[in-house]
């Protein structure tokens, strides 16, 4: 390993054959270039942008070791140590559908607090992106957020607890039934996370901007997610109480079943045609974001 202050580089200097072939990297930032030193032939892999020091030390590391301990070419050592390093930063061309329905389905909801609440309460309020059991907890209720595009108000359950209430609060289950729009009607994704990012305050913004990310949102999706939505159906909220249809450890334990055997379970729920209770508090009629 060898650095050059003044030029400025950093380098990892491999001795090769005479005729050893140089590998062509395709980057600004890392180049390859054969090198004569007291006769000898050598391959140098050199960083020269000195800002990208510290992180690129690791990666001519990682580079060391596929020669020293794999004992790979130095060419193909190379060529593996960036591929692997692209394929980890490479970012998935876009987010599933499924996805993309649940986050169009969770903004939704915090339009509609946004307006009851405030900005910062409502996003505040949102929990989902950060894998908390429910998607937003309120000061007087927790509300777990399900969209779906099927004709039947039907939504996928992941896990014993996520239809479990957490704390003395009530939970709320919000229900939002969507269709495909047709030009000019409805909402994309991205116009919705506009919409919704334009009413908020500079440091709420960044609080929104962060969660979004978290959620798995990146700003080089816009482009790409050109489906429009709108409502199949009014959205629908539910109390989650003893009548509610789901699976929860403390039903199971009454049943006799060994919950903690069952380490993964996925069902589906079906709500079509069951009414809406009675009575329903304001801030859970805003949840439903119309």
């Amino acid at each position: 390993m060898f650095v050059r202050p003044a030029k400025p580089e950093l380098g990892l200097r491999i001795k090769v054959d005479p005729d050893a072939h140089v590998p062509v990297t395709g980057l600004n930032n890392i180049l390859a270039r054969v090198a004569d030193h007291e006769g000898q032939q050598y391959l140098e892999v050199v960083v020269v942008a000195a800002a990208l020091f510290r992180d690129a030390y690791p990666v001519l590391c990682s580079m060391a070791d596929r020669i020293q301990i794999e004992g790979m070419k130095p060419a193909h050592a190379l060529r593996e140590t960036l591929g692997q390093l692209a394929s980890l930063l490479r970012e998935p061309k876009s987010i599933s559908q499924e996805r993309e329905i649940g986050l169009f389905g969770e903004l939704l909801t915090l339009r509609g607090l946004a307006a009851k609440v405030g900005g910062s309460a409502a996003v505040g309020a949102w929990r989902g992106p950060q894998g908390e059991e429910h998607d937003f907890g309120l000061p007087a209720a927790d509300v777990e957020v399900k969209t779906t595009i099927s004709e039947r108000r039907a939504h996928w359950i992941d896990s014993f607890t996520q239809l479990q209430p957490t704390t003395d609060r009530p939970l709320w289950l919000v229900s939002h039934q969507l269709t495909a729009a047709g030009a000019g009607f409805g909402k994309t994704l991205p116009e919705l996370i506009d919409e919704v990012g334009s009413t908020l305050g500079s440091t709420t913004r960044d609080d929104f901007d962060a969660k979004l990310s978290t959620a798995g949102w990146s700003v080089a999706y816009a482009p790409l997610l050109t489906s429009r939505w709108e409502r199949r159906t009014e959205s629908a909220a539910f109390q989650v109480d003893e009548q509610f249809p789901r699976l929860v450890p403390d039903t199971l334990q009454r049943a006799g079943v060994p919950s903690a055997r069952l380490i993964q379970v996925r069902y589906r729920v079906d709500l079509d045609g069951i009414a809406s209770p009675l009575g329903i508090p304001a801030v859970i009629v805003a949840a439903l974001g119309s």
